[in-house]
Order: C-alpha cells, then structure tokens, then sequence
C-alpha cells in the first residue's frame, strides 16, 4: 500500500525539498519512504545544515505506545504532524550524524523538537513528544543498528 503523506503542510521558509512523502506500507509498524526528503535545519549546531533521508529508509513514524495510537497515531494528525519530525529524528539517531558531521543523541532529539515546531505542531505535545524520546531514547540510540538491507534493528 502506497501513502502519500503531508500534501497539504505548510512550508513557508522553504526548509524542506521532496514533499509530500511518498511511502510504502511493509508490515506492522514499518514503512519504506519511496523518495528522498530533506530538511535545513535551523538553529542549534547544526543551523545550515540540510540532512536528507534516502529513499529506500525503512522506518516506524513515531513510535507511540499502541494504547495510544487513537490519540496519537504514529503518522502524525492533521494540524500535528509530528510523523514527519519522527522521520528525520529515525534518520539522524540511525545514522548519529548531519551532513557528514558526527551528531549527540541530544542534537538527534532538538532536531526533533525544532521540525515539531516549524510543521506547526502544537507547543505542548512538541514539549511533550520531546521529553518523551530524551527520557525513552537512550537505549535506542546505542542499540540502532542497520542491517545489509537497510532495514531497522534494534538490538
């Protein structure tokens, strides 16, 4: 199943080039993005800086408990879509870098909290969201893994 996401965002500052998202479904909570998607970030370290994540990139959204999903489903909802945000943050952790440059887990996760923002987001669930992958991501971090395929393993 093919999804095309986020067609409608807003972008004003042009921070971001191959929108919307095209992906495929590949089962469970994995999704494969069918095209590049790149994002300049803004402030922090990194401002200038334009990570991209490649095609092929296979990837769960946000990864929201399942006793949530319909509060907060990990794609994101319309006026909080998050799950592009989710996206370049699973990118950065897998890679633990930006544009060549070696990144911390907390760049990772400002990165996160900054495209929140920038899609519009409201500021109480960016903060939360937020505070949710610095207390939850530690062991994700270290155990991110890529396996010959591309594919996602957290060991």
């Amino acid at each position: 199943m093919i999804k095309v996401l986020y067609t409608e965002m807003q972008d004003p500052m042009c921070r971001f080039a191959g929108l919307p998202i095209h992906t495929e479904y590949i089962d469970g909570r994995k999704w494969k993005l069918d095209r590049n998607v790149s994002y300049k970030i803004h402030d922090g370290y990194f401002k200038g800086h334009v990570t991209t994540v490649r095609a092929g990139f296979v990837f769960d959204w946000a990864s929201v408990p399942r006793v949530f999903w319909m509060l907060l489903p990990p794609s994101g909802l319309t006026g909080n879509p998050y799950g592009i945000a989710a996206l370049i943050h699973d990118w950065i952790c897998r890679h633990k870098q930006i544009q060549g440059q070696p990144c911390t887990r907390y760049d990772a996760d400002y990165v996160f909290y900054e495209v929140m923002i920038y899609v519009g987001v409201k500021p109480w669930l960016a903060q939360l969201m937020f505070r949710c992958v610095r207390m939850a991501g530690v062991l994700p971090w270290y155990n991110f893994q890529e396996d010959s395929s591309g594919d996602l393993n957290v060991n």
